[in-house]
C-alpha cells in the first residue's frame, strides 16, 4: 500500500484533529473504586507500555504508530532495536536521539521519493506540486554537495582534506558509517537515469478525495484494520469517514503483561496481587476513556471485554495458585462493564470471554435495547443464577436474538454456558460449539424442562458427540421449535452414519430446509434415502465425508461408490435447489469431456465449425434429456492454462459434468458445488425453454479465496450462521 501504480492518493483538506486522544490528555474522573497502594516499578513498567485505549483493539504487544512515507517503518523498528526497546513499543516512548541517529533510509526516501514522481509511483503523501517542490530543491541540494566531494584514485592516498569533507557529508545527510562513496554513486546514477528517461513530473490529477463520500466509506469498509487507520491519518475528510468504522469493535480486557510467563510465575519475584491491581487500573481507565468520548461511544457497535486472569488461573489447578484474586476485586471491574454497556448506545453485539455471567451484568445486558448477539467464550454463570433460572427469577434479556457458545470440554465451569438459554428465551440462531477433549454432557432433565425457544430458526452443533447430545436431542424431539429451518452439524473426527441419523431423527417434525452435515464416517446410500424420506422439502443440502482418522478438514475425500450411484437418492427431495459434497475424482479418471477433447484433437470445435461441446452428438450421454452445455469459458482457473476468452477449459477441469445424472433425478437442482476447505468448484444449472436443454456454468474457484459465490445462504463461513435481528415483538414483551 506505500507504493503502487495507481491514481490515487490523498490530498489533505483540512486541519487534522487527533483521531485518537490518550488517556493522559482527559480531565481526571472518578475511579470505579478507590485504589489502594502506592506507585512502583511495576506500575511503572505498566504504564510504560503502550495504551490500551489509543487505538480499538490495541494490545501491549503491538506498536501504535502510523507509517505514511517511504522507508518509515523500517527506519522506526531498525532505530528501536539498535537501542535495546522491544519491537512493541510506542513510537512516543522512544527517545528523539534513537530515531534521528544515521540511517540509509533518509536517503533512500528521498530518492525513491523523486522517482516516484516522474515514473508514476504512488505511496500515501500523493503526487502534488508543493510537495515536488520541497523533494526538488532537497535534491539539488544534494547533488550539489556530492559533487563536490573529492575523491582519491585509491584509499591509501585519501588525504585527510578529503575525509573530512566526507565526515561533513555524511553528518549532513544523516548517512551511516557503512556506507562509501560507490554505492552512493550508484544511486544516484540510477536517479539520474530515471530523471533522463523522465524528465517531466506526473502530478495528479484526480484523488482519493474526489471520489463519493459512499464509495470512500466502502473502500474503508474493505479494508482491514490496520489500512484503514493509515487512511484515516492522512485527512479530515477520511478521518471522519473512518471512525465510523475504526470504533466499531472495541475491546476492555483486564490483561496479563507479555512478561509474565504463566508457566513459572511463581517463581518469580513479581508481587502478583500488586500487579493484578495496575491491570485493573488499566482496565478502569480504558473504561473512562471510552465513556469519555461520545465521538467513539456512539460508534462502537460490537463490545468485546476479556479477563485474562482467569484463563490463567484456570491453567493452574494446585491450590497455590499465583493467578487468585480476592473475592471483591471484580466488584469494579463490573461496574465499568456495565457502565460501557450503558453508554453504548449502538452495540447490538456482546462478547464475553472468560467472563462471569452474574446478575449485575446481565441485567444490564437486558436493559441494552440495541444488544441483539450474545457470544459467551469460555465464560461461566455462577450457581445463584442457575438457581435462580431453574425457580423462574426474572434472569432474562428477551431481545437477544443470536446465542454462540463456545465450551471446553476440560474446564467443567464452562458447562455452566447451558443456561444462557434459559436467559436468552426468544434466540432465532444458536451456535454451540466444543473445544478440547473429554465428555461434554449436557444439562439434566430439569434444566431442559424449563427450556423454551419457540423463535429457534437457526442451530449449529460444531465438535459434539451425539452421545452427548442426549438431552438437547430429547428436548428437541418432545418440544419441536415450530421454525427451525437451518441445521448445521460439523464434526473434525469422522461420526457414524447411524449417530447422524439419531441427531436428524429428533429434527424430523421441523420444517427443515438447510442441512449441513460435515464430518460423516460411511455415507452409505441408507444415509442418503433417509435424509430423503425425512426432509422432502430440503432446499439446500451439503455432505462431507472424513477420508480417514486423519482428515479433520473439509478437503476432497474418496467416497465409497461412484458418484453417479448417488443420484437417484435424490428423488426424495421435492425442492432441492443447492447440492454440496466433498467427492474426490482424480485427474486421470475418464470422463465425457477428455472423450470430447480427444474426439476433436482437442480443437475446441468440430469439424462443421460449431462448438463440440454444444454438439449433441459429440457428447456420449444416453438420457435425450441431459443435453449439456459448456459456457463461461472465461471461467477463472488455478493457472494451469493461461486460455484466451474464447478458449475451452482444460479437459480435467470437468468435475462440474459430474452433476449431469444428479439433475436428472432432480429436476429443481440450481447448483452443484464441490467442497475442498471453501467451494472449490460451483456449477450453476439453468434450463432452457424445453426440457432437453439444460446449461452448465461451472466456476472453478482459486485456493487463496475464501468461496467463489456467496454460499452464506446454503451453508456458513465461519462457526455461526449469519446473525439475525430480533423479533419486533418479543415473547416477553
Amino acid at each position: 500500500m506505500r507504493r503502487s501504480t495507481g491514481v490515487f492518493s490523498i490530498r489533505p483538506l483540512q486541519p487534522l484533529q487527533p483521531l485518537y486522544p490518550m488517556a493522559s490528555s482527559q480531565p481526571d474522573l472518578p475511579p470505579f473504586e478507590d485504589q489502594h497502594g502506592s506507585p512502583n516499578h511495576i506500575g511503572s513498567m505498566l504504564r510504560g507500555q503502550t495504551s490500551k485505549f489509543a487505538y480499538p483493539g490495541s494490545d501491549s504487544a503491538f506498536s501504535n504508530t502510523i507509517f505514511l512515507s517511504l522507508y518509515e517503518e523500517e527506519e522506526y523498528f531498525e532505530s528501536v532495536q539498535s537501542r535495546g526497546v522491544k519491537k512493541g513499543t510506542d513510537v512516543t516512548e522512544v527517545s528523539t536521539e534513537a530515531l534521528a541517529r544515521p540511517s540509509v533510509y533518509f536517503i533512500l526516501r528521498l530518492f525513491d521519493s523523486l522517482r516516484g514522481y516522474h515514473k508514476g509511483y504512488l505511496d500515501l503523501s500523493g503526487r502534488h506540486p508543493e510537495r515536488y517542490y520541497i523533494l526538488q530543491s532537497q535534491w539539488n541540494g544534494y547533488l550539489c554537495s556530492f559533487l563536490k566531494l573529492e575523491t582519491a584514485d585509491d584509499e591509501v592516498t585519501e588525504t585527510s582534506k578529503q575525509a573530512e569533507s566526507w565526515r561533513r557529508f555524511r553528518h549532513k545527510w544523516r548517512l551511516p558509517e557503512s556506507v562509501n562513496h560507490s554505492q552512493l554513486l550508484k544511486c544516484t546514477q540510477t536517479v539520474l537515469r530515471d530523471l533522463k528517461q523522465h524528465p517531466m513530473p506526473r502530478f495528479q490529477l484526480i484523488h482519493l478525495t474526489d471520489l463519493p463520500v459512499e464509495v470512500l466509506d466502502n473502500i474503508i469498509n474493505l479494508a482491514s484494520l490496520d489500512a484503514a487507520k493509515v487512511l484515516s491519518s492522512t485527512c479530515g475528510l477520511l478521518n471522519e469517514i473512518a471512525q465510523r468504522h475504526l470504533f466499531r469493535t472495541w475491546r476492555i480486557k483486564l490483561h496479563v503483561p507479555s512478561n509474565v510467563n504463566p508457566f513459572n510465575v511463581e517463581y518469580s519475584d513479581i508481587d502478583m496481587p500488586l500487579m493484578a491491581h495496575h491491570c485493573r487500573a488499566d482496565l478502569e481507565a480504558n473504561a473512562r476513556f471510552v465513556l469519555s468520548t461520545q465521538c467513539i461511544r456512539h460508534r462502537i457497535n460490537k463490545l468485546v471485554l476479556t479477563d485474562e486472569w482467569w484463563v490463567n488461573r484456570r491453567a493452574h489447578s494446585n491450590e497455590n495458585n499465583p493467578f487468585a484474586l480476592a473475592i471483591d476485586f471484580y466488584k469494579s471491574i463490573t461496574r465499568a462493564f456495565c457502565s460501557v454497556l450503558k453508554g453504548s448506545a449502538n452495540v447490538s453485539t456482546l462478547v464475553l470471554c472468560n467472563i462471569e455471567l452474574g446478575p449485575e451484568l446481565i441485567r444490564r445486558i437486558s436493559d441494552t435495547p440495541s444488544l441483539h448477539t450474545l457470544d459467551l467464550h469460555l465464560s461461566r454463570v455462577p450457581r445463584v443464577v442457575r438457581q435462580k433460572l431453574l425457580i423462574g427469577a426474572s434472569f432474562v434479556c428477551p431481545r437477544i436474538a443470536n446465542l454462540r457458545i463456545y465450551m471446553d470440554s476440560s474446564f467443567q465451569e464452562t458447562h455452566s454456558q447451558w443456561y444462557a438459554l434459559l436467559i436468552c428465551p426468544n434466540i432465532r440462531t444458536l451456535s454451540v460449539i466444543r473445544y478440547g477433549v473429554g465428555p461434554f454432557p449436557s444439562e439434566d432433565a430439569g434444566f431442559w424442562e424449563r427450556c423454551g425457544l419457540d423463535s429457534l430458526e437457526r442451530v449449529l452443533l460444531d465438535n459434539i458427540d451425539a452421545s452427548d447430545l442426549t438431552g438437547f436431542m430429547r428436548w428437541l424431539m418432545i418440544s419441536p421449535p415450530s421454525l427451525l429451518t437451518h441445521f448445521k452439524l460439523h464434526m473434525d473426527w469422522a461420526i457414524p452414519d447411524v449417530d447422524v441419523l439419531a441427531v436428524l431423527s429428533s429434527l424430523r417434525p421441523a420444517p427443515l430446509e438447510i442441512l449441513v452435515l460435515e464430518g460423516l464416517a460411511q455415507a452409505e446410500f441408507d444415509a442418503f434415502q433417509t435424509i430423503g424420506r425425512w426432509f422432502p422439502e430440503l432446499v439446500a443440502l451439503t455432505l462431507v465425508r472424513r477420508h480417514n482418522r486423519n482428515q479433520h478438514q473439509n478437503k476432497l475425500a474418496l467416497w465409497p461408490h461412484p458418484s453417479w450411484q448417488y443420484a437417484k437418492y435424490l428423488e426424495g427431495f421435492k425442492r432441492l435447489k443447492h447440492f454440496c459434497w466433498n467427492y474426490l475424482t482424480e485427474y486421470w479418471d475418464a470422463t465425457p469431456r477428455a472423450m470430447i477433447a480427444f474426439e476433436n484433437d482437442f480443437g475446441g470445435v468440430t469439424a462443421d465449425g460449431s462448438d463440440a461441446a454444444t454438439d449433441p452428438e459429440s457428447y456420449p450421454n444416453p438420457s435425450s434429456i441431459l443435453h449439456a452445455v459448456e459456457s463461461d469459458t472465461s471461467m477463472t482457473t488455478t493457472h494451469l492454462l493461461d486460455a484466451e476468452p474464447s478458449d475451452e477449459a482444460p479437459y480435467f477441469l470437468d468435475s462440474h459434468w459430474m452433476a449431469l445424472p444428479f439433475i436428472a433425478h432432480c429436476p429443481t437442482l440450481e447448483s452443484f458445488s464441490l467442497m475442498d476447505r471453501a467451494v472449490d468448484m460451483l456449477c450453476h444449472i439453468s434450463r432452457g425453454s424445453e426440457c432437453s436443454q439444460v446449461v452448465l456454468t461451472p466456476k472453478y474457484c482459486s485456493h487463496l479465496v475464501d468461496s467463489c459465490w456467496d454460499v452464506q445462504q446454503w451453508n456458513t463461513v465461519g462457526s455461526h450462521w449469519p446473525s439475525l435481528p430480533p423479533f419486533a415483538r418479543t415473547r416477553d414483551g
